[in-house]
């Protein structure tokens, strides 16, 4: 049995008993943080696919969430923005990229219910070393990743409510109410992953208090995003084929279910590790998935029936999910589900609903590893411990090679002072009309615009997605009303006007950037520099200021607020009992 720690003493006297219990996942976290992202802790911006950082980035209309587009970057962007007000911007990127990887590694770890170091090394290095972590890196959702390493933390807490352990010996109330605030940055899908992870397990116990409990704390750290999606008013126009774009597609021989339950299915084929396409690797990979199945059948006896059956639940209706709209007739009533439930289609790519299962298959390759460890074949126990890696070289150092340091021209930032600079209401346009721009001072790796992350005011650009061929409908009204304007021939800036436009940026290093500056013909030349240009619309924009954040996200900060508030600084009572660990104590003053 691991020793309660002390609770009083010298700092660094808890420090060394900290370190001395938990080296193996100190280890564990600092190297697979220095592993996958070695050539980019140097200075400089990581910018990929949905992965964008801007220098001294303002609390703009991306953070609350007041544009008319869906609010998907709250409240990730409010942290994102806030560490780089304390820290460079490429400093905040890499220390929020390095902490979600070392999180879910040493969560995985302490989470495993084995001893031996190699097992709970087994256990961390198998969640974080897989081809769902790699495709999530690959397309720069690092907010996604961060729910992911909350889901080992958020279960150690289901652990603790239905089998208390010793006093010092669990989870704190602090690392729960983080780990939950962990989930929410990871957007719907991650809290829909965490809701099948942990509920399971609790209503099998008949924890009725602690399902309460933490739909209560959820709602509240969700309300950013809730209340912000509410004051955006409306219907969510989504677009159907979106279902089918993104749904789980065979990225091994194996087929879509052979994909999905070796943690790949990714519907990005670019985002898929270089060698699952063959057959030795795909069965491999098929072998481990299976060995750390029955792994996890051995841990029965050391969890509590409720949990290991709640987590196993969890796992197989996440698999399904994932599964369900790669098949015809699950792409037809996911469609359906769609239409009549809006926020279904925030979960489009299923494929994350995988995280149950991966945190599955790690505890289970712990168990595995320890079991090879104790036995006759602990010569077997760390070449099963470096199986992952040695099936995925591909996500070491970069993924191989792939991610790599930039930094911004110095026309952004003089581009930026302006605009923000400017009192005057109005948003910004940027053009050409494209979601994905590639820079060639980037390496020509697709990215979002960074436009709407660099200003203060609401910036409107191009919401729509091109998965292969096919585009998929944004769901922006402001959006489409600019599409609209200009898509008529002749100068739109009468009509951007109108539509409260104050400023047009245009990014001439982009295809067709040098044709659509030609169009603007009444309109004030603000700077013109390698790679921007800026126009103001005379007469366009509000009387408003460009800085006003609406009701929804300002109420639904504070309700955050408050939750973290209640959670953390109420005193020792029953209700704060309930809240935090979903169970009552008779005795809290003796």
């Amino acid at each position: 049995m691991r020793r309660p720690l002390p609770e009083s003493g010298p700092a660094l006297l808890r420090a060394a008993v900290v370190l001395r219990r938990w080296w193996p996942e100190v280890v564990l976290g600092l190297g697979v943080a220095l592993a996958i992202l070695g050539p980019v802790l140097r200075r400089g911006y990581l910018l990929r696919y949905d992965l964008v950082f801007v220098p001294d980035p303002p609390f703009g209309a991306m953070v609350w969430g007041s544009g008319s587009e869906l609010p998907r970057a709250v409240p990730s962007e409010l942290l994102a923005v806030g560490l780089s007000q304390l820290v460079p911007g490429d400093v905040a990127e890499k220390a929020l990229l390095a902490g979600c990887l070392a999180l879910a590694a040493v969560g995985a770890a302490r989470l495993a219910p084995v001893g031996h170091p190699l097992a709970r090394v087994a256990a961390g290095l198998g969640y974080v070393w897989n081809p769902w972590v790699y495709g999530r890196l690959h397309l720069g959702q690092w907010a996604v990743v961060a729910g992911y390493a909350a889901l080992p933390w958020a279960y150690a807490w289901v652990l603790g409510v239905l089998r208390p352990p010793p006093e010092g010996t669990g989870p704190s109330r602090h690392s729960a109410v983080a780990g939950g605030l962990a989930v929410v940055l990871g957007g719907p899908a991650m809290v829909l992953a965490a809701v099948l992870t942990c509920t399971p397990a609790l209503a099998l116990a008949r924890r009725w208090r602690a399902v309460v409990a933490g739909a209560a704390t959820l709602v509240g750290l969700t309300a950013p995003w809730l209340l912000a999606l509410t004051d955006r008013g409306g219907a969510i126009d989504l677009d159907e084929r979106g279902v089918a774009a993104f749904a789980a597609r065979a990225d091994t021989p194996l087929g879509v279910l052979g994909s999905v339950a070796t943690l790949g299915g990714v519907w990005s084929r670019y985002a898929v590790p270089v060698g699952r396409d063959q057959w030795p690797v795909a069965l491999l990979a098929l072998v481990l998935a299976a060995a750390a199945v029955w792994g996890f059948v051995l841990t029965r006896r050391r969890w509590p029936s409720a949990a290991w059956w709640g987590l196993l639940v969890g796992a197989v209706l996440g698999t399904v999910i994932a599964v369900v709209p790669a098949w015809p007739g699950g792409a037809q009533w996911m469609t359906a589900l769609v239409d009549h439930v809006p926020l279904a289609g925030a979960v489009r790519d299923s494929t994350r609903l995988l995280a149950p299962l991966a945190l599955l298959q790690a505890v289970g390759l712990g168990m595995l590893v320890e079991s090879l460890a104790t036995t006759g074949a602990r010569a077997l126990a760390p070449l099963v411990m470096l199986a992952p890696i040695l099936l995925l070289p591909g996500l070491a150092w970069g993924l191989g090679g792939q991610l790599d340091t930039v930094r911004y021209p110095v026309e952004w930032s003089a581009a930026r002072a302006v605009v923000n600079q400017d009192p005057a209401g109005g948003s910004l346009v940027s053009l050409p009309w494209s979601s994905f721009r590639a820079y060639r001072w980037a390496g020509r790796v697709p990215v979002l615009d960074p436009a709407p992350r660099a200003f203060r005011r609401p910036v409107i650009g191009d919401q729509d997605v091109l998965v292969g061929r096919e585009r998929i409908k944004g769901e922006s009204r402001d959006s489409e009303r600019v599409a609209a304007a200009l898509a008529v021939p002749g100068d739109p800036g009468p009509a951007l006007r109108r539509l409260g436009v104050r400023y047009v940026l245009i990014q001439t290093d982009q295809p067709d950037g040098a044709a659509v500056e030609s169009r603007f013909v009444d309109a004030e030349l603000v700077r013109r520099d390698g790679t921007l240009t800026l126009i103001r619309l005379s007469g366009g924009g509000s009387s408003g200021s460009a800085r006003t954040v609406g009701i929804g996200p300002t109420l639904g900060y504070s309700v955050l607020g408050g939750t973290l508030l209640i959670a953390l600084l109420y005193p020792a009572t029953r209700r704060r009992r309930m809240l935090l660990s979903g169970t009552f104590c008779r005795r809290d003053h003796q």
